[in-house]
């Protein structure tokens, strides 16, 4: 009787420790979760500080800006100096006059230095229409050379039309005067190239000038035109990429001019040019030092005969990206 006794007291005694134990352990438990919580609270609280902060600036950006604008073109500067009337209206350089275009008084040389700071110290919107990219005002100028939807000339030598560099494959694929193409021929990885046939009628063959349609081609992404016209007694063939100049000198192009019903390797005449292409931001009257040109004399061997009144040539074209 006593040894059972004596049992039961230990068990309770180590039911006791055991429960003193687990009781321990869950007040550590709920001790580490105050303060995980209490964390928490913190940083939310600290978060709402920062995010309060950050609307404060933008909201004080904003003012800035707006006080900034010019009244004229609507623009923030972008360049110091920064004309300022006596009253502290600004305006930006180009659209200065002798007076304010706020309170019309005299403009004077007044320039303000606080607003040359602030415009160096904000984000600028891109110039060109349907570019929401911001940028630092020094970085403005390398954005706009690259820019999706920077304005261009359409290649064709006869069109004056300017347009964003993005929608100039939908201006040429609507206007069959500038392209024989409504849409770009895509070139296989494997097998970069291709061969273009161009014509004209007999009448053209000595007087007078004669532009065709552009080809227009894609490959790896990369949209090009080969832009055929006889100008001034010679003819040319260009290769304009719609690209910039950087991403031109990244490409090799072979070109060959030569007669109908040959191969450019089993001509008896022709004429090649190896190089990089031209970039759609150069300027049209340079598109020609990119491709080949032959004087009227020269194509005299390629144009022998007419088929069907029509005379023609080839032009036979590669293009590769340099390693």
């Amino acid at each position: 009787k006593k040894n059972g006794t004596f049992r039961l007291e230990k068990e309770k005694e180590a039911m006791k420790r055991d429960a003193d134990e687990k009781q321990r352990k869950l007040e550590n438990t709920v001790e580490e979760m105050q303060k995980v919580i209490e964390n928490l609270e913190n940083k939310v609280h600290s978060m709402k500080i920062d995010n309060a902060k950050e609307k404060k600036f933008k909201d004080v950006i904003e003012q800035m800006k707006d006080k900034l604008e010019c009244p004229v073109c609507l623009d923030v500067p972008r360049s110091r100096p920064i004309p300022v009337c006596p009253n502290g209206h600004v305006v930006c350089k180009e659209c200065k006059t002798d007076s304010c275009p706020t309170c019309r008084v005299a403009m004077g040389n007044g320039k303000s230095l606080l607003a040359s700071i602030v415009i160096e110290n904000i984000d600028h919107e891109c110039k060109f229409d349907d570019c929401e990219d911001m940028f630092a005002v020094d970085k403005l100028d390398d954005h706009s050379k690259v820019c999706a939807h920077r304005t261009v000339k359409c290649p064709h030598p006869t069109c004056s039309e300017k347009v964003s560099l993005a929608k100039l494959l939908d201006h040429l694929g609507k206007n069959k005067s500038c392209s024989f193409d409504d849409a770009p021929k895509l070139l296989e990885k494997d097998s970069p190239g291709g061969i273009k046939t161009y014509t004209f009628k007999d009448q053209f063959l000595n007087p007078g000038d004669i532009t065709w349609g552009l080809n227009i081609f894609s490959y790896e992404g990369v949209n090009f035109a080969i832009l055929p016209e006889k100008y001034d007694g010679f003819y040319y063939v260009s290769f304009v990429m719609f690209s910039s100049e950087v991403e031109c000198s990244k490409y090799k192009i072979e070109m060959t001019l030569h007669e109908r019903g040959s191969t450019s390797q089993d001509a008896e005449v022709s004429f090649k040019y190896c190089g990089k292409p031209c970039s759609i931001d150069g300027e049209k009257s340079d598109y020609k030092y990119y491709g080949v040109a032959v004087n009227t004399k020269g194509m005299e061997g390629i144009l022998k005969t007419s088929i069907n009144n029509l005379f023609g040539f080839k032009v036979t074209f590669s293009i590769r990206k340099l390693d």
